[in-house]
């Protein structure tokens, strides 16, 4: 099968090259150099050159990732790569004398705007106001209103927090916190959040390119942040997380929210963060089960 891979050299990227490069012919495109076959471009500010070129398969994993904008021009970046990227990609394809057979979309399930939530399905509005998440809502309809004009088939994959062996972001942060002994635990520790494993990701690419639809990927288990902080925490051979009562994290919060307001969200912990933290997010990956065939492994045994 040929396949065409954009944002190949990121962190989901890259493993979903390292799963279909064995067994299909594998044109990556992006910045960075990645793979055997690659395509020079920054989509974020050209189209890309396709002639000569045919794929039966297109993987869309490029895009800016979640982070806070911190000026316009940052809030700017994320229709720029993130909604015009994507149609760059788009208008080059249609210029192939034969298109696509199908496109996988890699989202993001902030796209549903929620801070808490149990179990929502791929039903749930799209209520997204952050500058990321709402990128993801109209990047995601541009790729369904293209798919419908030319007749391919299209696949929205939506993740929740994706974990590998070698974390990034947040996860990341947490890791090196705990590692070096000054993370510390809010309250019980008994938020639940949805995670997904980035290998089971890259896994069922090829089975989503044959069945069109959105679906939520999930590990189906939804670790509680305790859960997870005691594996890392066994991970990098620590014993014990210190913990700080949830009501002087709030009185913490209500000063980060004063500083925030002066300086620009610098402080790590302010109500909004606050919440994040303590409220439970989850998402049910049924549809995923049912035609799909998902069958993911638990977040938390990539740190044993």
């Amino acid at each position: 099968m040929t396949i065409l891979l954009t944002g190949a050299s990121g962190f989901l990227g890259s493993r979903i090259l390292k799963e279909l490069e064995p067994d299909n012919s594998v044109t990556t495109l992006g910045r960075q150099l990645s793979g055997s076959r690659h395509i020079v471009c920054d989509l974020a500010k050209e189209a890309p050159d396709l002639i000569g070129h045919s794929f039966d398969v297109v993987v869309n994993a490029a895009g800016k990732a979640h982070s806070v904008p911190r000026n316009s021009q940052e809030l700017a970046d994320y229709e720029r790569v993130n909604v015009q990227g994507t149609a760059r990609l788009l208008a080059s394809l249609e210029k192939l004398p034969v298109l696509p057979q199908s496109i996988v979309h890699i989202s993001t399930v902030l796209v549903y705007g929620r801070s808490e939530g149990k179990h929502l399905n791929e039903q749930t509005s799209l209520d997204a106001k952050d500058a990321y998440g709402y990128s993801k809502v109209k990047a995601e309809a541009v790729v369904q209103a293209w798919g419908v004009k030319n007749g391919v088939r299209v696949t929205i994959l939506r993740l929740p927090l994706v974990v590998a062996e070698q974390p990034t972001g947040n996860l990341a942060a947490m890791l090196k916190g705990i590692r070096r002994g000054y993370y510390v635990r809010i309250g019980a520790g008994l938020t639940r959040r949805s995670m997904v494993r980035a290998d089971d990701v890259a896994a069922v690419i090829i089975r989503a390119a044959s069945v069109s639809g959105i679906y939520n990927l999930t590990d189906g288990r939804h670790p509680s942040v305790r859960e997870l902080e005691d594996a890392i925490a066994r991970t990098v051979g620590r014993n014990r997380i210190p913990s700080i009562p949830l009501s002087f994290s709030k009185a913490i919060a209500y000063v980060g929210d004063g500083i925030n307001a002066l300086i620009g969200r610098r402080f790590p912990l302010d109500s909004a963060a606050l919440q994040k933290l303590t409220g439970s997010l989850t998402f049910s990956d049924e549809a995923a089960r049912q035609h799909l065939n998902w069958n993911p492994r638990s977040v938390l045994d990539s740190f044993k």
